[in-house]
């Protein structure tokens, strides 16, 4: 199986900034997009998900602070990792980033070996986040079938779909085994 590679928005109004952090960024073998301002964030971020958004705090128009809280109040977007930059270093505008929601803060200007290791560590975390929810869906696909197996009926269709995984085959061929053995009719889903 081949991963895709990870999506990260840059969204600063220094174009030298946008640059030179798209630039760390494809080199570490990510795929940027870059803006200028908030409202364009927005824009891009409804239209294709990403993975992280790097988001500088000091722009015209619309802000990081007002952008970041838009993000964490739209459904379809609050669970992008956010991480908020600026040279602002000021603890008041540290904790203000992590109440509204942001992922991390980092300080301009960025030390590139920092950058990496932070986004990477973004990355996974969301990645092992998607994991778990996409593992807590088969179990409760598992723990369904096997109710419905305690019930006298056997959902053969979606066992099927289970047993070819790495994860949870043998389970679900576990209770597909014991279903049969026990004389439990097979039942198609409708």
């Amino acid at each position: 199986m081949t991963r895709r590679r990870a999506q990260v928005l840059v969204v600063d109004d220094d174009r030298i900034s946008r640059l030179m952090l798209t630039y760390r960024l494809e080199l570490a073998g990510l795929e940027t997009a870059m803006c200028d301002n908030g409202r364009q964030a927005l824009k891009l971020l409804r239209q294709a998900p990403f993975d992280l958004v790097l988001l500088d705090i000091l722009m015209p128009d619309m802000d990081g602070y007002s952008t970041l809280e838009v993000i964490k109040k739209d459904s379809r977007l609050r669970d992008t990792p956010i991480v908020m930059i600026s040279s602002l270093g000021e603890m008041d505008s540290v904790v203000r980033c992590l109440e509204l929601g942001a992922e991390d803060y980092m300080p301009k200007p960025l030390d590139a070996l920092l950058l990496s290791t932070r986004v990477n560590a973004i990355l996974l975390k969301a990645e092992l986040r998607e994991l778990r929810k996409e593992f807590q869906q088969v179990t409760n696909q598992l723990a369904d079938a096997a109710a419905q197996a305690v019930h006298g009926r056997l959902p053969v269709e979606e066992i099927a779909e289970l047993l070819n995984r790495e994860d949870v085959g043998r389970l679900a061929q576990e209770i597909l085994r014991l279903a049969t053995a026990t004389g439990i009719p097979p039942t198609r889903l409708s």
